[in-house]
């Protein structure tokens, strides 16, 4: 998945494009977006010494330069907007395409049919064993769930730091290891510390032969297709909250960066073009 880092540089090359031409987008001591914003405004209308990098834009020596700066600001928030929306549809791309692929091998196993027995399983004359196409079909469907539960609880765990609510659903993902006893007895083992399933293929078949309404009680509605399903179901409940807003992400400097796009940059382009000809006549 594509990283939040980009857009991070993106908004550090922004900032640093303003910084270096004397203008300050957040303010050297300001935290609040009411002063980060104050702070920017004053530095593009300031009349200070000529010799200053934040001289007013109705001055001729300045203008240009200035005008220049807000041109890269226009460009690098152009950049960063696309970057967080890009990131923004492939986070929700990889959420949907986990999710749903959860919520069917989940529904499968769910009503899925447990009813075997030690006939299902065959010992051959060399040792091995051949499981009958129902048994067979049952261990697919189990191990396609883990690997779908695996899949699902990965991609929150390495997105747990995008949100609040990233983070809270891997935790609900990784709350597989109080049932670590429950589910190692028909040949599921958890992963203490991450909370991953993996599956021994032997002890699971013995588990559903031998053992069927310990199994259906560990795998089906009231065990882990249940859980899962659960889970599935409050993630989709907050779906389009997981991700954060752009504001959110960058904080309100991006309030004050927008200040000087689209209208607003044609309109202070005009007043300095304006002062430039007044500068030439008088």
């Amino acid at each position: 998945m594509a990283t939040i880092s980009s857009m991070a540089n993106n908004t550090y090359l922004m900032y640093k494009m303003a910084q270096d031409n004397g203008l300050s987008l957040t303010g050297s001591s300001s935290t609040s977006s009411s002063s980060s914003t104050s702070s920017a405004l004053a530095a593009l209308t300031s009349s200070s010494s000529s010799s200053s990098k934040t001289s007013s834009l109705y001055s001729s020596s300045s203008s240009a330069s200035d005008m220049q700066t807000l041109s890269s600001i226009k460009n690098g928030y152009s950049g960063l907007v696309s970057s967080y929306e890009s990131t923004k549809k492939t986070f929700n791309t990889e959420l949907n395409s986990a999710l749903s692929d959860l919520s069917n091998s989940a529904k499968t196993v769910a009503n899925m049919n447990f009813s075997f027995s030690e006939s299902d399983i065959t010992t051959n004359a060399d040792g091995t064993k051949t499981y009958s196409d129902s048994l067979t079909s049952a261990i697919k469907n189990v191990k396609q769930l883990v690997s779908d539960y695996n899949t699902a609880l990965d991609f929150f765990s390495d997105n747990k730091s995008v949100s609040n609510r990233a983070s809270a659903l891997a935790t609900e993902f990784a709350d597989t290891t109080y049932r670590a006893d429950q589910y190692s007895a028909i040949g599921i083992t958890v992963d203490s510390k991450t909370g991953a399933l993996s599956v021994d293929e032997d002890k699971l078949a013995t588990a559903l032969t031998t053992e069927s309404d310990r199994a259906a009680n560990s795998l089906g509605s009231n065990g882990l297709a249940g859980k899962a399903e659960s889970h599935v179901a409050l993630a989709n409940f907050q779906k389009d909250k997981i991700f954060p807003t752009a504001t959110q992400m960058f904080g309100d400097e991006t309030k004050a960066v927008s200040l000087y796009t689209g209208s607003t940059l044609l309109n202070i382009s005009s007043y300095a073009t304006t002062g430039n000809l007044l500068n030439m006549l008088f």
